[in-house]
């Protein structure tokens, strides 16, 4: 999509209070990625897959490798796409992934308890998820493969030139026309839809981490305007590498949170695919956290971090707090105070909790080589993780 009335000079024209409107958001629902499509559109024209199915695989296989045989037009892209924008600020990006540094434990706990099911919410994205059919091992790849970007753009370093997570967006953004290229064939797929991982389901998708920080206010982490700010800032040029619409770039959180609330009230409903998908990421979560002492916690800490209207469109069941949760959990910790916050109790559990679900993710068999699992070095020391590479 170009000239936006809302750019100016590549930057965001002055927030107003009716800016996120349906006008400005309905026609981005027939977008997709305007370089990226083309390129993958002419791979499959002249037969090279090859190569490149090679490195879309190499996302699974935690890879920083590309191929060193490439079609002209990826190379073209890769060289193109990896650059940051204009009003990138460095030192804000450094003080994002230093902030991810210290609870960032946390922030892999709410990927799984609040981005992913908010994003299964959206009734219509979620339609791409579920579209390939074998649900349960799809959302195992995707969690896989969300969690190792999240923790390739984040670690020190990741976003620099050549950097482990530049090159990670790059492929996750060809990966994404991929994608597109193949469902757009599916003869499922509704028009009433829209394109599949159109623009504003890729802008709702950026916020779910770069509105992290807020949402985990609701666990008792403080985060300083100046923190949160630099977090979003670092996600606003993760989201520019992966070819998010300019206009679809909100400036500060507080911008962000006025597109969440546009976004959410325009795809947020009750859905099977939704439902399903978050079902299915419940249970690899248990699969993921060994024994049953935390098999509650998923749906609570979903309930607990997601809106309302996510909550109920993605759960089918209220959670019972008493049994699942503060009964057991008063026990594991000790706690004598039966009139102790919820909260509090909820904060202690999430950080046993995010320990488990990384260190099984790195550690689980899954019987396939190409769902490793990589903990950069740097976070592993930062979070004193217990993983194979530290035993």
């Amino acid at each position: 999509m170009s000239a936006n009335p809302l750019i100016h000079d590549g930057k965001p024209s002055e927030s107003t209070p009716h800016r996120w409107t349906d006008a400005l958001l309905e026609p981005f629902r027939s977008v997709g990625d305007p370089v990226a499509d083309p390129v993958v559109e002419s791979i499959f024209a002249n037969n090279e897959t090859a190569v490149v199915t090679r490195m879309l695989r190499s996302i699974a296989a935690n890879e920083h490798i590309v191929p060193a045989e490439m079609p002209d037009a990826v190379e073209n892209y890769l060289n193109q796409t990896d650059d940051w924008p204009a009003w990138a600020d460095p030192e804000k990006v450094r003080i994002g992934q230093r902030l991810f540094g210290r609870y960032g434990m946390q922030m892999a706990l709410a990927l799984f308890t609040w981005s992913l099911p908010s994003c299964y919410a959206c009734a219509k994205g979620a339609q791409v998820l579920v579209s390939t059919g074998r649900i349960d091992k799809y959302v195992n790849h995707r969690i896989i493969e969300t969690s190792q970007f999240l923790l390739d753009v984040m670690a020190e370093g990741g976003l620099e030139q050549g950097g482990r997570g530049v090159r990670t967006a790059q492929k996750i953004r060809l990966l994404h026309a991929t994608i597109r290229y193949h469902i757009r064939h599916y003869p499922k797929w509704q028009p009433e839809w829209g394109t599949p991982i159109n623009q504003e389901d890729q802008a709702i998708t950026l916020l779910t981490f770069a509105l992290l920080p807020r949402t985990l206010t609701k666990l008792g982490l403080d985060f300083t305007p100046e923190e949160a700010d630099a977090f979003f800032h670092c996600w606003r040029v993760i989201g520019h590498i992966l070819g998010i619409d300019a206009s679809l770039l909100p400036r500060d959180p507080n911008e962000g949170q006025q597109l969440w609330d546009a976004i959410t009230r325009r795809q947020v409903a009750p859905s099977e695919a939704g439902r399903t998908l978050t079902h299915a990421l419940i249970n690899y979560m248990k699969e993921l956290v060994p024994g049953t002492m935390f098999d509650g916690l998923p749906a609570v800490l979903i309930r607990e971090l997601c809106d309302e209207p996510i909550a109920q469109a993605v759960l089918t069941e209220e959670p019972d707090w008493a049994r699942h949760l503060l009964g057991p959990m008063r026990s594991f910790f000790n706690l004598t105070d039966e009139a102790q916050d919820r909260s509090g109790i909820v904060t202690r559990i999430s950080g046993t909790v995010s320990r488990k679900l990384l260190e099984g993710l790195y550690s689980i068999e899954r019987g396939d080589k190409q769902l490793m699992f990589h903990i950069p070095k740097s976070l592993q020391d930062a979070w004193g993780l217990d993983t194979p590479a530290t035993r």
